[in-house]
């Protein structure tokens, strides 16, 4: 996909091609290829498009990298004066870049008290998301929180879904989960009311998680079953992947690590594909779970190095916490009772810093559009 950066040299390169070919055609000078006034008129409109196409281009950043729908980008770009627009393409290329960090910090400088409540609600959606991407679930709540506030004072139905499903989710890694589930239960609720069949795909994968918490496996695999189905149907590759991810889960826990594998490989692949470093991390740390499983401890370690080094690359506590968690169990399971307590209790540390509590690197929670 070309972003607002692309569409910018693009729009450079059009400009140098328009100077060229005019010159050539006023002054006459022989090419092979003489530039006629029909070539020059081509090359402005070509210009122009590309002009007119700077803020989709924005808008599409928003929709691949912050992982939202086009709602809160359009609305955005749709009421941002030039100065915004530039702070929004500039927090897009650092959440491209999984510079979540500066991302969120150039996201809040665009929040003011005076904005309408739906760019409030908009910002505050996508700064939530990014600490989410951090592993930072205490640091995205007030921002959530502010997302329903300003739903409920514009009566938004499709806000207020986002929130209460995006609170569902600090909720499950808190480990509240009579309080996620019912975050989730009042989200899907309104995703269905309204149609949104991406919300809906998402609490519903969102939901198995709680079932998986719970113990009840097989509530968990027709909940993500059901996700990916309308995943496929709508065509939202993430999603796909994450439940995948999900539901190799279930097989391995289940005992099949066999069919585990496979479908923690495609949703590497699928994450690979679109350069989704987090959802590469989380399928590489859920492959190590299957090979530490079937007794290939090397193959074990490898994934989990690999996947705490992009955790770390994205700056993201819980994922580094739940690696090197694994990583600890692994030593255990090695009989290595040196190194195991002191990654343990590395682990430890990370979650008390982010007020999370431990599952391993195999929940994969969607935050919600």
């Amino acid at each position: 996909m070309l972003g607002a950066a692309g569409y910018a040299l693009i729009a450079l390169d059009a400009v140098e091609r328009v100077a060229k070919a005019w010159k050539r055609f006023v002054r006459g000078q022989k090419d092979p290829h003489p530039a006629t006034k029909d070539d020059v008129a081509q090359l402005k409109q070509e210009l122009e498009r590309l002009r007119e196409d700077l803020p989709k281009a924005i808008k599409q950043e928003f929709n691949h990298y912050f992982g939202v729908a086009a709602r809160p980008a359009e609305q955005l770009v749709a009421t941002s004066d030039d100065k915004r627009l530039r702070v929004l393409e500039q927090a897009t290329e650092a959440q491209r870049e999984h510079r979540y960090a500066e991302a969120a910090r150039l996201l809040e400088s665009c929040v003011r008290p005076d904005l309408p409540p739906e760019d409030r609600a908009a910002l505050h959606n996508l700064i939530g998301n990014v600490y989410m991407y951090m592993g930072e679930h205490g640091r995205a709540e007030p921002h959530y929180q502010a997302v329903l506030a300003a739903a409920d004072e514009k009566d938004d139905n499709q806000a207020r879904a986002a929130a209460l499903g995006n609170l569902g989710s600090v909720c499950l890694q808190r480990g509240d989960l009579d309080k996620a589930g019912q975050h989730y239960q009042k989200s899907l609720a309104i995703h269905e009311e309204i149609g949104d069949k991406l919300g809906h795909a998402q609490c519903l994968g969102n939901l198995g998680l709680v079932h998986r918490h719970r113990g009840d496996l097989d509530q968990t695999e027709e909940h993500h079953q059901k996700a990916l189905t309308i995943d496929e149907e709508i065509g939202n590759i993430l999603g796909q992947a994450n439940q995948l991810g999900n539901l190799g889960t279930v097989y391995g826990k289940r005992g099949d690590q066999d069919k585990a594998g496979e479908y923690q490989r495609r949703a590497l692949g699928i994450h690979e594909e679109i350069g989704n470093k987090p959802g590469q991390a989380q399928a590489l740390g859920n492959l190590g779970n299957v090979y530490r499983r079937l007794g290939e401890l090397e193959k074990a370690e490898e994934s989990y190095r690999k996947s705490l080094a992009i955790h770390r690359e994205i700056s993201n506590k819980h994922g580094q916490a739940d690696t090197l968690g694994s990583l600890g169990l692994l030593a255990e399971q090695r009989g290595d009772l040196e190194k195991a307590p002191g990654l343990l209790n590395e682990a430890k540390a990370l979650y008390e810093a982010v007020g999370a509590g431990g599952e391993g690197p195999e929940l994969v929670p969607e935050a919600l559009v």
